[in-house]
């Protein structure tokens, strides 16, 4: 028996226990009412309608568990508990308010019952009562849990399929908006008398690619975590992975005064996927040059134990505090942002790629020094 103590209400009958719970129905309902209403003074007269209502439904359902030897019985407790898991969701009740009625519910039922047999509960009946109460309780909770993922889960698709439609449709305008003001620019840059003009149309292009990169940071964050992406593996150079990196950020690095080098300290061809990889790095080099204000980044490549590759993206920027390391693969958590604009999706996105690669990703820092992440990929 997986259950000894379940199989004494499913496979045991206990009448006198049954017909005791049956009596004293009434008063179990009224002392609980009035206990929630001391112990949840938000409780509402819906509240107080619903156990009138149900309570003596499920006692009687309970009833018949224990005075009955077949497990039907006891499924039909369980259906009407249900009933009540699902009332306190739309009441908006939380479910450890929920598991506090049942709390409360337990020791009016083994009073009265005791009261109306005149004698303290046999070990069994004690048991057995017990395990109708927790019948209840477990269905209850696990229906008000379940309406509560389902509210969750419609929640998450209906913002997903607006910020999938928002972030196509927006990055295909603001995308015709870039090209145009790159024109614009390249007009105006031979003409001396428009260097005003041209500097503020670099500066609204370059407010404008922000956006464009926050809408593919979306799409991309809705795609890692649907799991919407098919891992392709085949041997990665990664040093050609690093020189293209290295082209990538090049101007923003100059832009800030920032070196940016790789060095390839130990030879190392994993096999893993070059694109989902990319995005990784992408993320934490943007993230390196973007916080730094001086000295370099380093994209450096090792073999620290010959059985793995290890990347390491380090910058001497302002570093990072130890209570916030933890928070930092959470989507949308962002730490001291030092000025810097962002919606702190970038590390979530680097993690649910290094997941999907079974690769190890962490971050190590110092206040004032910099920071060191670190992608462990198996050989």
């Amino acid at each position: 028996m997986e259950n000894p103590s379940l199989e004494q209400l499913i496979y045991r009958a206990f009448p006198e226990i049954a017909a005791a719970l049956r009596a004293r129905i009434e008063p179990i309902v009224q002392r609980w009412q009035r206990v929630v209403k001391e112990t949840l003074p938000h409780a509402d007269e819906l509240t107080f309608a619903q156990i009138r209502d149900d309570l003596p439904g499920v006692l009687e359902h309970m009833a018949k568990a224990l005075e009955s030897n077949r497990p039907r019985h006891t499924q039909n407790l369980m259906d009407a508990s249900s009933a009540h898991g699902e009332v306190r969701y739309h009441e908006g009740y939380n479910i450890n308010e929920l598991l506090i009625e049942y709390d409360l519910l337990r020791p009016i039922v083994i009073e009265e019952v005791a009261a109306q047999l005149k004698r303290e509960l046999t070990t069994a009946e004690a048991i057995a009562l017990n395990m109708g109460i927790d019948t209840a309780a477990r269905q209850g909770v696990v229906n008000f849990a379940q309406h509560q993922a389902d509210s969750l889960k419609s929640s998450a698709d209906a913002q997903s399929k607006f910020l999938s439609f928002l972030s196509h449709d927006l990055r295909g305008r603001l995308n015709a908006v870039l090209l145009t003001m790159e024109v614009l620019r390249r007009e105006l840059a031979p003409h001396p008398q428009f260097n005003e003009s041209a500097e503020d149309i670099e500066q609204i292009r370059r407010s404008t690619l922000e956006t464009v990169e926050t809408m593919s940071r979306f799409l991309e964050a809705e795609k890692l975590r649907h799991k919407k992406i098919e891992v392709k593996l085949a041997p990665v150079d990664l040093k050609s992975l690093a020189a293209g990196l290295n082209r990538q950020f090049a101007q923003e690095a100059k832009r800030k005064g920032v070196e940016l080098c790789t060095e390839v300290l130990q030879d190392c061809t994993p096999t893993s996927d070059a694109a989902l990889l990319n995005t990784i790095l992408q993320n934490l080099v943007s993230n390196a040059v973007k916080y730094s204000r001086k000295g370099a980044v380093r994209v450096t490549i090792t073999a620290p134990n010959g059985k793995s590759c290890r990347i390491t993206v380090a910058d001497q920027g302002p570093g990072i505090a130890a209570d916030v390391l933890p928070k930092l693969f959470v989507p949308f958590s962002r730490g001291e942002t030092h000025g810097e604009q962002g919606v702190g999706l970038g590390l979530s996105i680097a993690r649910q790629a290094a997941d999907l690669l079974n690769a190890k990703l962490w971050a190590e820092s110092k206040v004032g020094e910099g920071t060191a992440f670190h992608v462990e990929l198996p050989k």
